[in-house]
């Protein structure tokens, strides 16, 4: 199959493309900010060199990772990033579906507001901030298109080039730093290894012709707040975390939902379900930074 995946030097795009061109299939990766060999640097953003890459590729699947992911960079780059994130995805979907492709919008459990979950597909959506909200829109933008498949996913870590690529992983940088610090304990995330993720997406890839179009979910089976990850660190790497205070209310920052669980079972019964121990694969993820 002819895979299109954006983003492939992103935390996330670099497992995918890893996964899929394992797979024998013929895998073409862009990246942007990030060049990397095997990669082609391209600005998606760039709407007239897109329509002309997609209709010279014609891919059957077009994988669509690429995003401002970071909810305080979407607060200040709020334009640069409703591009990416909106227009870019709108023109990716039409000019996929004019070459007779599929689509997989990568989408955030940030289109929930964090007060009921946890959230089946169909949940009513109601996004805190920016990011969640330029997320929610680029799954309007594509929904005309009825084949199109949209999978919500939740804070993501895994094989980072460096700690600040996670939310999850740039935590030992905070407890290393030894300055007074405030970590919250309220928000909590259900975290994705990167490959679990990439996982779940070739089998739907492999499933793709019985696959309705929709709205599916994965989030981790593990229900973690940072102030949980800093105790992790704290028992099972021996770090101090006495310069750490625990908070009992909201991070600062750009507002973040409370608990924006996800109901998986739209995945689960195609068979689809992979999963990592968060205590394991965290620690796997941040033994080359100790």
């Amino acid at each position: 199959m002819k895979v299109l995946i954006t983003g492939a030097s992103g935390l996330l795009g670099r497992e995918i493309f890893n996964i899929f061109t394992k797979s024998n299939h013929d895998v073409t990766g862009l990246c942007f900010s990030r060049p990397r060999e095997g990669l082609l640097q391209h600005d998606i953003t760039d709407l007239k060199a897109t329509e002309a890459l997609i209709k010279k590729i014609k891919p059957e699947l077009v994988i669509h990772s690429a995003a401002q992911r970071f909810p305080d960079k979407m607060e200040s780059e709020s334009e640069k990033s409703w591009n990416l994130n909106v227009t870019s995805t709108k023109a990716l979907s039409e000019l996929t579906q004019e070459v007779g492709g599929r689509m997989i919008y990568i989408s955030t459990d940030y289109v929930y507001d964090g007060e009921a979950a946890p959230y089946s597909a169909d949940a009513q959506t109601n996004p805190t901030n920016k990011y969640g909200l330029s997320k929610l829109e680029g799954e309007n933008v594509i929904r005309n298109v009825d084949s199109n498949i949209i999978l919500r996913i939740p804070v993501l870590y895994g094989n980072v080039q460096n700690l600040k690529e996670s939310a999850f992983t740039c935590l030992l940088d905070v407890v290393r730093d030894k300055k007074p610090a405030k970590i919250s304990s309220y928000e909590v995330r259900c975290p994705a290894h990167t490959k679990d993720i990439a996982k779940i997406l070739l089998d739907l890839a492999t499933q793709l012709k019985s696959v309705q179009g929709g709205v599916y979910q994965w989030s981790g089976l593990e229900k973690m707040s940072k102030w949980d990850v800093v105790k992790l660190l704290e028992n099972e790497l021996n770090l101090d975390t006495c310069h750490l205070e625990e908070v009992n209310g909201p991070s600062s920052g750009a507002p973040r939902p409370r608990d924006v669980e996800m109901d998986r079972s739209k995945l689960t019964d195609l068979g689809i379900s992979h999963h990592t121990d968060f205590k394991t694969g965290f620690v796997d993820a941040i033994k080359p930074f100790l």
